[in-house]
């Protein structure tokens, strides 16, 4: 019996809400109100099967890792759009020197905690700044910077496993590609 007046109560509930919340438009006055309401797109995307245990271990561990290097490569964009927007109109000496205050602000910011990442973890930085950019690291570098600070780190990066020079291709990438449209992005 208390289900019953339980559901009754919350038909009711709901339908007062429906209507104050929803626009009606109706085309005639004899016919009923139509309820609209607009929806955000949504994906959907068939639940992922593993074909073992270490394959699942893997793609948690990846997305473990992504959700580490999601702030540091959101805040590297948000960076990177600011400095474009900011010396658009510069000549080459002020945005030189404004780089080099931008460099010191990152250093004080994120130096440690970078220097913390593992090289997986640095290849999914670089992966995703990638990705967002559509443009690889060592592009950004000589753009930013210069042409030789730009094969410094590559030479660096190469050394410890990451290559700055490769473009991201998302069908070569597919597990991070379903972590980052899993997360939002």
């Amino acid at each position: 019996m208390k289900w019953i007046f339980s559901l009754v109560l919350s038909f009711v509930v709901l339908q007062s809400f429906g209507q104050q919340l929803f626009p009606t438009i109706s085309s005639d006055k004899g016919t009923p109100p139509t309820y609209h309401i607009n929806l955000n797109e949504a994906t959907v995307v068939a639940s992922h099967v593993f074909s073992n245990d270490t394959d699942r271990y893997r793609y948690n561990q990846m997305k473990h890792y992504v959700k580490i290097v999601l702030t540091y490569a959101n805040a590297a964009i948000k960076t990177f759009y600011e400095i474009e927007q900011a010396t658009a109109s510069m000549n080459k000496r002020s945005k030189r020197k404004y780089i080099k205050t931008k460099e010191n602000e990152i250093k004080i910011n994120f130096e440690d905690k970078l220097k913390d990442l593992n090289i997986t973890q640095g290849r999914l930085l670089v992966k995703l700044i990638n990705r967002a950019l559509k443009t690889n690291c060592y592009n950004i570098v000589k753009e930013l910077k210069n042409p030789v600070t730009a094969a410094y780190y590559q030479g660096w990066g190469k050394l410890n496993g990451i290559d700055l020079n490769d473009d991201y291709n998302p069908e070569n990438e597919p597990e991070l590609e379903r972590i980052m449209r899993s997360l939002g992005y």
